[in-house]
């Protein structure tokens, strides 16, 4: 009974660690069988760590802005819903719900937005309720898993999806462009994994697994023929080494504010500027001199904007986007855009406030995972502090760059309310998360 209660014991000790373990570790076959359903992988981790919703004081503190905004976004799209318009227009409730968008059943949901939002939260606080030495732990066999994700990506790259093609030929007999999409989303995973095994790896020093990935990336990008990808790499890159060498000069504009500022251009410069061209006639012209890809997406964005100036301020209601066919394929491949959309004004200003507050709060994030008194011993050393200072400023280049991946993706690839895309969102803040801690506990190991 003694090592029963041992075992139990332990497992309740580490059922976080186990929850987070077992779940991100089966990312990687995820994201390669169908990344369009990492909303069911996170449903399976999120529900059973839903206790850190009320668990976690600090860390709707620490988050409040993120959590505040999101949040806001969905209840306007709530309010902005054809189930609010019916009720105010006399409808009664349960005729109201069963005809409109919000339908579980129906062509879209808000109510899978709100589950998702809850589930990834309490992901996220569960990872940053991990000390160090979890935190290693789980992205130690988190890291191997990425790996083997990696080097099947890059197999398929090298042999034009020759994996997929076999087991579709055997199994589910799938279009080839349907192939391509699955590699791209695979690939996409990837990407916004990238900068947290990056960080964790370089702590370990291990750069090599580093550029393997990235290769595996681009290639991966260019079989896809997904150029999006391939500009989200290289801009967060060189956000990255501008972050990290960032000059002397400018030590007193941080680099996460001048960041912010620019995420308003996406956010609200760039409706201004589809309107723009639309009005002087580039628009067409750009689409003569372009690739095919960004050609369509000229027409899907010039569209797009058409119908957003019939209602400006208040949009045509939460998505929206779907009714107008080939026109707007699923969504108009820009989250400021769709927010203009359907959100109106209202939408479009608390999706940049989001934006605003994610690059204008990196550096006090980092500071909160990486807390100022630690002490570092070797085996033959005195104890000695780590300094504050040094380990946000390691730390700070990767988290921009994958704010930044993020953010270029968003523009110029998906939607507001692509659920396996702001799902990817949510796996990636949980593995910058555990990467801080578990490469501050590796720098501890190290030293």
């Amino acid at each position: 009974m003694t090592e029963d209660k041992t075992m139990w014991q332990r497992v309740r000790d580490n059922y976080t660690v186990w929850v987070l373990i077992l779940g991100l570790s089966l990312l990687g076959l995820w994201s390669y069988a169908a990344a369009t359903g990492l909303p069911a992988l996170l449903l399976l981790i999120g529900a059973p760590l839903l206790g850190h919703l009320f668990l976690s004081k600090g860390s709707w503190k620490a988050f409040a802005p993120f959590t505040i905004t999101t949040g806001l976004l969905l209840l306007i799209a709530f309010f902005r819903s054809d189930f609010v318009e019916a009720v105010a227009h006399g409808v009664p409730l349960a005729k109201a719900y069963a005809g409109s968008q919000l339908v579980i059943d129906g062509p879209v949901t808000i109510v899978v937005p709100a589950i998702i939002w809850c589930l990834a939260w309490a992901m996220i606080f569960a990872a940053r309720s991990l000390d160090d030495q979890q935190a290693l732990k789980v992205f130690h066999i988190f890291a191997y898993a990425l790996l083997a994700l990696t080097a099947v990506q890059f197999i398929e790259a090298i042999s034009q999806f020759g994996l997929r093609r076999s087991l579709s030929a055997a199994y589910f007999h799938s279009r080839d462009n349907m192939l391509i999409v699955g590699m791209s989303n695979t690939n996409c995973v990837l990407l916004m994994m990238f900068w947290p095994f990056a960080l964790m790896e370089m702590a370990r020093g291990r750069p090599v697994t580093v550029g393997f990935m990235a290769v595996a990336i681009i290639a991966g990008a260019l079989t896809s023929d997904n150029n999006a990808q391939l500009i989200a790499l290289v801009a967060s890159t060189i956000v990255f080494f501008a972050v990290k060498f960032w000059p002397r000069a400018l030590k007193a504009l941080a680099p996460e504010r001048l960041a912010a500022f620019v995420s308003l251009i996406p956010m609200l410069l760039f409706p201004l500027f589809i309107v723009a061209i639309m009005r002087n006639g580039l628009a067409e012209k750009i689409k003569t001199d372009i690739l095919p890809s960004w050609a369509a997406r000229i027409d899907i964005w010039t569209f797009t904007v058409e119908r957003a100036l019939e209602t400006p301020i208040w949009g045509l209601g939460y998505e929206l986007s779907r009714h107008f066919g080939a026109t707007i394929p699923n969504h108009p491949h820009n989250m400021a855009l769709q927010a203009w959309l359907e959100l109106g004004i209202p939408g479009l200003l608390v999706l940049a406030a989001f934006w605003f507050c994610l690059f204008w709060g990196m550096k006090a994030t980092v500071e909160a995972e990486a807390p100022q008194t630690d002490v570092l011993r070797s085996l033959d050393e005195a104890p000695r502090p780590i300094v504050e200072a040094s380990l946000v400023t390691r730390f700070r280049p990767y988290l921009m760059a994958q704010a930044t991946s993020f953010l270029i993706i968003g523009t110029v690839s998906y939607g507001l309310w692509r659920a396996w895309v702001y799902c990817l969102g949510a796996f990636a803040v949980t593995a910058m998360v555990l990467a801080i801690r578990a490469a501050r506990q590796s720098i501890k190991l190290r030293n």
